[in-house]
């Protein structure tokens, strides 16, 4: 049975007045033999006259099924208006011509000579245009914006304009689901922003290589790919999103399933920030990331519209999210609009004279270059957060795109079906408690040597070698010893020092042998044997005879210099004003 769009009176009102009244007029030409007489002899001068007309004929379903059946009048101008109405805007003439024998015209007029033909019969509603750039001419047919919307009235809605389950699913390369592994990181990462080892960039944006490393070597969570470049993008996303939400909270919650509920659904509020988005468009330049503008809220609004649409144990193809967002024209810039259109790509093309590289910008390729990667990339993120599980192939692009001899554009691109995990059920309350069996890092345990102070720590246990970096040198492949430069980096005070110490027995070992305890005392009791005295300031004088003479002789200034050797006296700082007083009266000028 056909679908419509469903609108009230007061929806269908709103919803036609945002026309002009020569588009109501184009309708009513090509429409005129379905409307009652009686209606058309209605005075129509001022556009209220021509909503109230349009807010009648739009009303009757017998009249929009008339309006249906001309622009149905074959295959050809079924598949053209359901394309240019719903898929695509504009659609190339030579692309038409091949798929459905038409016979538009392909010349090229002068540059001077636009063309913006209106086409005949029952594509009387579609216009033919020329596009001219800097690459050359091009010929396509559109259908104007207003009567474009006016038409998604009339024509039957796409299968998959809402969010549906995919009845059968093609077989992909990749499964991916992380509900385990996501739990198994916030617990590592919690011991890591314990122990200050989450390191970021300069910019405070990007994680540290080594931090990244750390947490791929000890979480079970999962990466995407395996290929290198391609191998971190999971972590990278999850450790900025962990960090910023530990430093608000200093903690998480004891249960993790709950600590991953409160983050999700505060991100999708826009409580948190949302520091992802350069890593998603990573293939794209001039992406200027702003964290406080507020288009960014308009991606997460929809995200949190379309993860809390999907059907429970069932998949939902990538292509209908897509589409779902297409049909209503969505846009889901992170910043303005304008800046959105200026982010573009290095992308090979045919000359004359071979391939060579040229820009492409997001501006008239805001789908394939934004959209379409935006939505792919932000199902990645939920992907690696654990509340969606994944259905994708190796990275290759369905446009016949590539950048720097690589067939794709971004990894994101073979997305093929999301579903939600059980997790992601609990996440949006689908399911009250989610069962969760938190496993325990294996390790092997530390060896204290009882006569050094050398500690012997598995290859696996990444972050205890971190950790005994912060106090040791590498003594061998699997030992460290105590070192005082270690031991003393970053600390400017005793408090320090003492935390420092208290640190090793807090995240290392409570009870170490004797050893390790007496190199610690020893550190605390030398601690400070050596003071300043900035009460007192050292002199340096010139080899001049009769300067020299001065300080030998004159009784005043004996009894101001503390001790003298060689050319240098020790005065008390409280002291300099009257040495410089009786050394200026004797001749001597001085700075100080």
């Amino acid at each position: 049975m056909m679908e419509r769009l469903a609108l009230s009176k007061t929806e269908l009102r709103s919803y036609i007045s945002k026309v002009y009244i020569s588009d109501y007029e184009e309708i009513l030409k090509y429409t005129r033999e379905f409307i009652s007489p009686l209606l058309l002899e209605r005075e129509l001068k001022r556009k209220n006259d021509y909503v109230n007309l349009f807010a009648t004929l739009f009303a009757d379903t017998t009249f929009l099924d008339n309006f249906l059946s001309k622009l149905y009048t074959n295959k050809a101008s079924q598949q053209i208006y359901n394309t240019l109405v719903w898929e695509k805007k504009v659609e190339d003439v030579k692309v038409l011509n091949a798929r459905y024998r038409l016979h538009l015209s392909t010349d090229i007029p002068p540059y001077n000579e636009h063309r913006n033909a209106q086409l005949k019969n029952e594509l009387a509603l579609v216009q033919q245009i020329t596009s001219y750039s800097f690459k050359g001419a091009s010929n396509n047919v559109m259908i104007k914006e207003n009567i474009r919307e006016l038409l998604q009235i009339v024509l039957p809605l796409p299968k998959d304009y809402y969010i549906v389950a995919t009845a059968e699913i093609e077989e992909t390369e990749f499964a991916y689901n992380n509900e385990a592994g996501v739990l198994n990181f916030i617990g590592i990462m919690e011991e890591m922003m314990q122990n200050s080892l989450v390191e970021f960039g300069k910019t405070n944006e990007k994680p540290l290589a080594k931090s990244l490393n750390i947490l791929k070597s000890s979480s079970t969570s999962k990466e995407f790919y395996t290929e290198k470049k391609l191998d971190s993008f999971a972590t990278d996303m999850l450790t900025r999103s962990f960090y910023y939400y530990y430093l608000a909270h200093k903690k998480f919650k004891a249960e993790k399933p709950e600590s991953l509920k409160e983050f999700v659904l505060n991100q999708l509020e826009d409580n948190y920030y949302f520091f992802i988005s350069r890593i998603f468009l990573s293939y794209l330049k001039k992406v200027r990331y702003d964290s406080y503008y507020s288009s960014e809220r308009t991606l997460l609004h929809v995200l949190k519209y379309i993860l809390k649409s999907l059907p429970q144990d069932a998949f939902v193809s990538m292509k209908n999210i897509i589409h779902y967002c297409q049909y209503r024209d969505i846009k889901l810039d992170i910043e303005s609009s304008y800046k959105t259109d200026d982010y573009n790509m290095e992308c090979d093309f045919e000359a004359e004279r071979g391939v060579m590289t040229d820009t492409m910008y997001v501006g008239s390729n805001y789908d394939v270059l934004f959209l379409e990667p935006l939505l792919k990339a932000s199902m990645f993120y939920f992907g690696a957060l654990g509340i969606l599980e994944l259905r994708y192939d190796e990275p290759v692009s369905p446009y016949i795109i590539t950048a720097k001899g690589k067939p794709y554009l971004t990894p994101w691109d073979s997305l093929k079906y999301v579903k939600l995990t059980k997790l992601g059920e609990f996440v949006f309350g689908l399911r009250k408690s989610y069962e969760y069996k938190e496993v325990a890092p294996k390790k092997k345990g530390l060896k204290f040597d009882e006569f050094k102070p050398i500690i012997t720590v598995a290859k696996e246990d990444t972050i205890m070698r971190t950790k005994l970096e912060a106090y040791g040198d590498k003594y061998d492949a699997d030992r460290y010893i105590l070192s005082y430069a270690k031991i003393f980096k970053d600390c400017r005070n005793k408090k320090a020092l003492d935390l420092k110490i208290d640190g090793f027995y807090k995240q290392i070992e409570a009870n170490p042998p004797k050893v390790f305890k007496e190199y610690f005392d020893a550190i605390l009791k030398n601690a400070n044997l050596l003071k300043r005295d900035l009460k007192q300031v050292v002199i340096e004088l010139k080899n001049n005879p009769k300067l020299l003479q001065l300080f030998m002789k004159n009784k005043k200034l004996h009894d101001l210099v503390i001790k003298a050797e060689g050319y240098r006296v020790i005065v008390l700082k409280d002291n300099i004003p009257k040495l410089t007083k009786i050394v200026k009266e004797n001749g001597f000028f001085v700075e100080f």
